[in-house]
C-alpha cells in the first residue's frame, strides 16, 4: 500500500530532472519559482481491481524554510495514510521528509520512517556533492541498523527533492515525444528513468474542475509493483504552480490513481484553472 500512496504520483511527479550521464552538475542546480513556504497540498489515492475504483489513502505535502547546518533550505515533508477504514486490511503510516538547499535545491538530507502494517523501515541520507557520496543510514524490522557511503552522480535527487526541482523545469524547450532522463536514490540504488512529453491537454478533477495541464507519461522499471514501459501518465497545471493533479497507471494486480484534493498557500493563482 506504501507504494500505492506514494510511488503512484511521486515518482511521475520527478521525473523531467537529469541522469548523470547526460548533464553536468551545473545544469541541474535550479532556483525555485513554483512554490513558497507553507504551501500545503493534499492528493486521494484510489484502487481498482476490475472495474470498481475505491479511495483508500491519502497524501498530504508541505514545504517550510528551515536551516541545515547553516544553509538557508527548505524542508518538504510528505505523510501518507490509508484511511481508517481500510486500516483493518492493511494500515499504512509512513513520512517522506527531505531538506534542499535553498538556493540550487539540490538535497541536503532525506529520510523516510515507514510504517506498513507490520513492516518497518527508517532510512537517512546525508548528501556530500563534493565528493558525489551520500552516507546512508537504514534499519527494518528485519535486519540491525547498517552504515554506508555509496557513489553518486552530480545530479542525483531523493524522490521528494526531485519533485521540488521537476516543478521548476522550463517546459518550454520541449516538443512532443522528447524524453527527459533523471536519476532518483532509493532503497540505496540510483534508478535512470524518463519521461516521455505529451503536450498541452485539459483534464478535470472531481470536486474542483478543468485545469489546463502539462500531459507526461513515465517509463518504470518493472518491480514488485508496476510493469516496465511507459504506463503512468500525468497531468500538472500549466500555470506557474506546476502541481501535479492527476495520475494513473495499471499495477501489477490492478490499477491506481491519485488525485488532486486540495491546495493551501500556493504561491500564484491557478490560472490554468478554466471557469
Amino acid at each position: 500500500m506504501h507504494r500505492l500512496i506514494f510511488k503512484v504520483w511521486l515518482i511521475p511527479l520527478i521525473l523531467p530532472l537529469l541522469f548523470g550521464s547526460k548533464l553536468t552538475a551545473q545544469e541541474c542546480i535550479g532556483s525555485n519559482s513554483t512554490f513558497k513556504s507553507g504551501e500545503e497540498i493534499t492528493y486521494v489515492a484510489s484502487y481498482s481491481w476490475f472495474i470498481v475504483w475505491t479511495d483508500v489513502g491519502q497524501v498530504k505535502l508541505t514545504i517550510n524554510e528551515t536551516e541545515f547546518n547553516g544553509k538557508p533550505s527548505y524542508q518538504f515533508t510528505g505523510i501518507g495514510k490509508t484511511f481508517k477504514n481500510w486500516d483493518w486490511i492493511f494500515k499504512v503510516r509512513d513520512t517522506f521528509e527531505t531538506t534542499v538547499d535553498k538556493n540550487t535545491l539540490r538535497p541536503l538530507s532525506s529520510g523516510r520512517n515507514i510504517r506498513e502494517g507490520n513492516y518497518r523501515q527508517e532510512d537517512y541520507y546525508i548528501y556530500n556533492f563534493d565528493d558525489t557520496v551520500v552516507y546512508a543510514k537504514n534499519k527494518t524490522n528485519e535486519n540491525p541498523t547498517t552504515l554506508d557511503t555509496l557513489q553518486i552522480t552530480p545530479c542525483t535527487f531523493d524522490i521528494m527533492s526531485a519533485l521540488l526541482y521537476a516543478r521548476n523545469i522550463d517546459f518550454s524547450s520541449y516538443t512532443i515525444g522528447d524524453t527527459i532522463p533523471v536519476t532518483v536514490i532509493l532503497d540505496k540504488e540510483l534508478y535512470p528513468i524518463y519521461i516521455r512529453y505529451l503536450g498541452i491537454e485539459d483534464y478535470k478533477v472531481k470536486h474542483i474542475g478543468k485545469f489546463e495541464c502539462i500531459k507526461f507519461s513515465v517509463m518504470l522499471i518493472e518491480g514488485d509493483m508496476f510493469h516496465e514501459g511507459e504506463n503512468m501518465t500525468i497531468w500538472a497545471t500549466n500555470d506557474k504552480n506546476r502541481i501535479v493533479v492527476y495520475a494513473e497507471s495499471p499495477i501489477l494486480v490492478g490499477s491506481v490513481k491519485v488525485r488532486l484534493a486540495q491546495v493551501n498557500n500556493n504561491r500564484y493563482p491557478f490560472t490554468s484553472l478554466k471557469k
